[in-house]
């Protein structure tokens, strides 16, 4: 038998109508393939959930989603380099598709990734 260790798992969610329609990015491409497309080159790989996942969340009102989950694992040396990698994309993702925040888990922690040009409240 032989086991390869792939490190530690990293997990995060998009709401489900996001993923797979044109009209919720700003550059109108796919969010499916720009997800894709990213976790293959950068991961080698992911998975992805769908099915019962959904969330609540308190906000200015209190909002609900039902979400699609995406996972990647890190190897051990290149954690810190590849979560990086992952919130930076996140950041830029979440700005695209009008996402005030995208919540991600990396073992674990669990953290709020916001667009790099996050809006002030007035």
């Amino acid at each position: 038998m032989h086991i390869q260790k792939c490190g530690k798992r990293a997990l995060f969610l998009i709401p489900s109508i996001k993923v797979y329609s044109k009209k919720y990015s700003k550059t109108r491409q796919s969010v499916a393939r720009t997800i894709h497309d990213f976790l293959v080159h950068s991961f080698g790989g992911y998975t992805c959930s769908s099915g019962n996942i959904y969330g609540y969340f308190q906000m200015e009102v209190a909002e609900y989603d039902e979400l699609r989950e995406f996972r990647v694992a890190f190897p051990e040396g290149a954690a810190k380099e590849k979560l990086r990698m992952l919130q930076e994309f996140l950041a830029k993702l979440s700005e695209d598709i009008g996402e005030e925040c995208i919540y991600l888990e990396y073992g674990e922690n669990v953290m709020l990734v916001y667009p790099r040009k996050r809006k002030e409240k007035r």
